[in-house]
């Protein structure tokens, strides 16, 4: 009986061999998957309380802890007999679903995909996630960076941590989506290089055409592109609008005075601001008037017959 055996298996997260067993005639006889590495996970969770199940068995992977910790929460779920709310089903739903895309991106770029984008036959240190840029192109590894990057924020926002959450209890989830600041990004800044940068618009003074003439303030644009050194780079950009003296008069981003070390991006012809003139709706008659209006006919032939008889 001929053995092959493909060991260490790769394109997947941890550690595991396959052993082929083929008979004389080159037919398989039998096949074994074996994962060699102990994690120990069955035994460390044995007497442990069954509400600690999904936080504790989101650890086993650190690429997918997000189908054991739906697994486990599930599990508790029956325990307890209890229902997931609606609220928590959607949550539940949509961290699974960031889960799912963060899983294919990381399965396709880095596990499998090498071997399918850049080619079985291509040597070893070629088949690998940077192989894959240098074939796609360094614009699609940005994508599929950014993506990554999204998804995981969702996690975080919902399961409490990008990677291993923990926010699944018996009957739904522990975490709601807030307004809660998470995390701030820091970046270092070259003051030698220019920066592009989006500036809020803030509108001073007042219009002339909204207090004398009734009209209504229209704030089309709120913030513009603009490029230039970090210590020259503008905290807002204020537009006067006391020139807004009639309903023709508006001002747009060509318009917009600037220190001539900022370059404006943003389209010229872009629309910042001006006055509509007020809408004059036209009455109708009152009903009394439109019965009057309609009697008036009938009214005066009634007079002529009178006055004929």
């Amino acid at each position: 009986m001929t053995r092959i055996s493909i060991d260490p298996i790769t394109r997947l997260e941890g550690h595991g061999k396959i052993e082929i067993f083929l008979d004389e005639q080159g037919n398989v006889a039998n096949c074994y998957f074996q994962v060699p590495e102990l994690r120990g996970f069955e035994i460390f969770c044995v007497g442990r309380p069954v509400e600690e199940m999904p936080f504790l068995t989101s650890r086993i992977c650190g690429v997918c802890p997000e189908a054991h910790l739906m697994a486990a929460a599930k599990a508790c779920d029956a325990v307890y007999k209890v229902e997931v709310p609606p609220a928590g089903k959607k949550l539940r739903e949509l961290l699974y679903m960031a889960f799912y895309v963060t899983d294919h991106t990381t399965h396709f770029y880095a596990l499998g995909g090498p071997d399918f984008v850049v080619g079985p036959e291509a040597p070893a240190a070629e088949r690998n996630i940077l192989g894959v840029i240098a074939k796609v192109g360094l614009e699609i590894g940005g994508q599929v960076i950014d993506t990554r990057k999204r998804n995981h924020h969702v996690i975080e926002m919902i399961g409490g941590r990008p990677v291993h959450p923990v926010a699944a209890i018996p009957g739904g989830m522990s975490h709601p989506i807030t307004e809660e600041l998470l995390h701030v990004d820091f970046l270092r800044v070259d003051v030698t290089q220019k920066m592009v940068a989006e500036v809020p618009i803030v509108l001073v003074g007042e219009a002339p055409a909204v207090g004398a003439k009734g009209g209504t303030l229209i704030h089309a644009l709120h913030s513009i592109e603009v490029e230039s050194l970090p210590m020259d780079l503008p905290a807002s950009i204020q537009v006067d609008i006391s020139k807004l003296d009639d309903f023709e008069k508006e001002v747009r981003v060509r318009d917009i005075p600037v220190n001539p070390r900022v370059v404006i991006r943003t389209d010229g012809d872009e629309l910042v601001a001006r006055v509509n003139p007020p809408v004059i709706e036209r009455v109708a008659p009152a009903a009394e008037e439109a019965e009057e209006a309609e009697a008036a006919p009938a009214e005066a032939a009634e007079a002529e017959q009178k006055e004929s008889a």
